[in-house]
């Protein structure tokens, strides 16, 4: 269990620190300016349960993560609602974090290169889908920051 844990938090470090360099512009800065956390931008709980939820069923798919996540395909549910919690926690939206942001990097580091560029992919992947609007893409990549390699402990 903590070998998993250690891997998926692994994961979500490695993703955040591939989106760190992503930079918001254009309208992203009027929406920050009117109050609208990145939470409410992605459309609250709703949103963010989208993207939790899309992002860990193409992450438990993706062969180069079958060693993070072999044996935990029998119920995604819990991973998707740990996620959630996470993401809402990271986005502000007031949800109680599962894990501390040194937990996070902890998991992440642990990540082979590889491993990385497949959480950064499942991930975007699934943010592109849950919010089409780039702004709102970039304000959750800029809010998740370096920690979000480290939600592939999650899984």
């Amino acid at each position: 269990m903590n070998q998993w844990r250690t891997l998926v938090a692994s994961i979500g470090l490695a993703l955040a620190t591939s989106l760190a360099g992503c930079s918001s512009t254009g309208s992203m800065g009027s929406m920050a300016s009117m109050g609208s956390s990145a939470f409410d931008m992605l459309g609250g709980m709703s949103g963010v349960s989208k993207l939790a939820g899309g992002w860990v069923d193409s992450a438990m798919k993706d062969p180069r993560l079958s060693a993070l996540t072999a044996g935990k395909s029998g119920d995604t549910a819990a991973s998707k609602t740990k996620v959630s919690d996470q993401l809402c926690a990271m986005l502000g939206g007031g949800c109680s974090a599962p894990l501390t942001d040194s937990q996070l990097s902890s998991a992440a580091s642990k990540l082979s290169p590889d491993q990385s560029k497949a959480v950064s992919e499942t991930f975007s992947s699934a943010l592109n889908s849950a919010a089409s609007n780039p702004a709102v893409r970039d304000a959750v990549t800029k809010a998740l920051g370096s920690k979000l390699g480290g939600l592939g402990s999650l899984l």
